[in-house]
């Protein structure tokens, strides 16, 4: 069985903000009053000042930015509430970049509930392909979510979520029956990556909720972030890949 505490590794470490990797299967932060291992735990182990403040909420405290549990790759977390505030204003300004590579099988289902696809495969699109959505909660327990081009019916509603997302999705490369993607965005919403992949035709592996083939290894990973830096105003990019 996976160790997930011992799979933890801090990439980046400064006076002001951690840059974490995250295994799959361990969540980022627990839902509030959980008691399951995560890695904000993990982390505060080593550095207890990660959660000496209120962030997101009481029990997010410094960490600024979630990955599902299945998901795997580098989150940010701050050291301390000045720079959390620093970070959530670049969330809101668009000006803190993620980008994860995404894995599909050639093989996959179609999402029945899926409404139609509009923009081009970024299988075959040479520069990429933004696909853009607002989402609403749909399936059982609103556990997954829907893209849906149309908000103002459903916003009526109140079922979405009132602000358009992008996914800038290009090609890598195909190895064997797998291909990979390279995904990156700004503003995020739950499942976002996973519903845009599924919806352009090209669902995760393992991701059997939208599509992917059954596989232990789930086939997201979060590899970069780019922001402007707190100490100094210069770009800055922390990239890592589990090999």
């Amino acid at each position: 069985m996976l160790n997930l505490r011992n799979n933890v590794k801090v990439i980046e470490e400064n006076e002001n903000y951690l840059v974490v990797y995250k295994p799959s299967y361990l969540p980022t932060v627990p839902l509030k009053n959980d008691i399951k291992l995560t890695l904000l735990e993990i982390v505060s182990e080593t550095y207890a000042e990660v959660t000496g403040f209120e962030g997101y909420s009481s029990w997010e405290n410094g960490v600024l930015h979630r990955l599902d549990t299945k998901t795997s790759g580098i989150v940010l977390i701050a050291r301390n509430k000045p720079t959390f505030d620093y970070f959530l204003n670049l969330q809101k300004t668009g000006k803190f970049k993620k980008e994860y590579l995404a894995t599909s099988n050639i093989e996959c289902k179609t999402i029945e509930s899926f409404g139609e696809y509009p923009y081009q495969n970024p299988l075959y699109k040479k520069n990429g392909v933004c696909i853009k959505s607002y989402f609403r909660y749909y399936g059982k327990g609103r556990k997954m979510v829907l893209p849906v081009l149309d908000s103002y019916n459903m916003a009526a509603l109140k079922k979405t979520t009132g602000t358009e997302y992008e996914t800038f999705i290009k090609y890598e490369e195909t190895v064997g029956s797998m291909q990979k993607f390279r995904c990156s965005l700004t503003a995020g919403f739950k499942h976002q990556v996973r519903s845009h992949m599924a919806w352009s035709g090209h669902p995760l592996i393992g991701d059997e909720i939208y599509g992917g083939i059954e596989s232990e290894k789930f086939g997201l990973e979060a590899i970069k972030i780019t922001f402007t830096d707190p100490k100094n105003n210069e770009e800055k990019t922390i990239e890592y890949e589990e090999k």
